[in-house]
């Protein structure tokens, strides 16, 4: 039997491992919301017990959702912009670039912490458009390197943001506009009232690793008066494209507006102007 890889992952980073499963999970289901083999791949290398997700089934939909829609924007805009620089923040063990499969642009990067970045070599490797930068996505120096190819650039920051607490993302984003002339800003935003409850989230309460939600909004559009470059240019309530994934119970409820606003949660793009 091949020996497994023990991933030593801890805190934050562990949660890496729920959208892996999910991933996989969902690539042997037909007409899911995506596929994704090398999920497969990876998971089967992983020394994790897994099992303990089985029953995880709203959050194995809403990842691999959140996920599909992200795709969806990211090709929509490399179809309009096919020099593009991409970078995608947290990105864990996420295939996205190989699931896209859009080799004309100028380059895409990687990012995640130096334990994650050294797992991450080990199933998906590097090439001369599509690199990796081992770095805390608040350590800005990778916006130079963005920056240097001078081609319109895409940030990705899928299940990433909720972790970090509401002056942290304000000062990130901030940050980005100061920095960039122009960008586009693909992200998920938990639900409003899912913050401060992870031990109820149905995947993150079995997990070893203690985290918690700490950021999101209510109404994305506040995110506009944190500086005049922000425009937020599309909001993705995943409950309106869950094609009868989720409980019946939750599709009810979704009907109330104090619902769908408060429990939704949301892909964004976010542009910078």
């Amino acid at each position: 039997m091949e020996n497994k890889i023990k991933t030593g992952l801890t805190n934050v980073s562990e949660t890496l491992l729920i959208p892996l499963w999910a991933k996989a999970t969902e690539t042997d289901r037909k007409n899911g919301f995506l596929r994704d083999e090398k999920a497969t791949e990876i998971l089967e290398k992983i020394e994790y017990d897994f099992s303990k997700l089985k029953t995880s089934k709203i959050s194995q939909a809403g990842c691999c959702l959140r996920a599909s829609l992200i795709d969806k924007e990211v090709i929509e805009f490399l179809d309009s912009n096919p020099d593009a620089t991409v970078i995608e923040l947290g990105v864990g063990l996420d295939a996205r670039y190989e699931r896209i499969q859009r080799y004309g642009i100028t380059h895409w990067y990687d990012l995640d912490l130096p334990d994650v970045i050294k797992l991450r070599r080990q199933f998906l490797p590097e090439s001369n458009r599509h690199s990796y930068i081992e770095a805390s996505m608040f350590d800005y120096g990778w916006i130079d390197t963005v920056k240097k190819h001078k081609t319109p650039v895409c940030i990705i920051i899928e299940g990433v943001l909720m972790y970090f607490s509401p002056d942290e993302v304000k000062a990130f984003f901030i940050e980005l506009c100061n920095q960039l002339e122009s960008a586009v800003v693909l992200f998920d935003m938990i639900p409003y009232k899912a913050v401060g409850h992870s031990k109820q989230h149905d995947a993150l309460s079995k997990i070893d690793s203690e985290v918690e939600f700490l950021w999101s909004v209510r109404h994305t559009k506040e995110m506009e008066k944190w500086h005049p470059k922000i425009k937020i240019r599309k909001t993705l309530n995943l409950s309106d494209y869950e094609k009868g994934r989720f409980p019946s119970v939750w599709r009810i409820l979704y009907k109330i507006p104090f619902f769908y606003r408060n429990f939704n949660q949301r892909v964004i793009r976010l542009d910078i102007v």
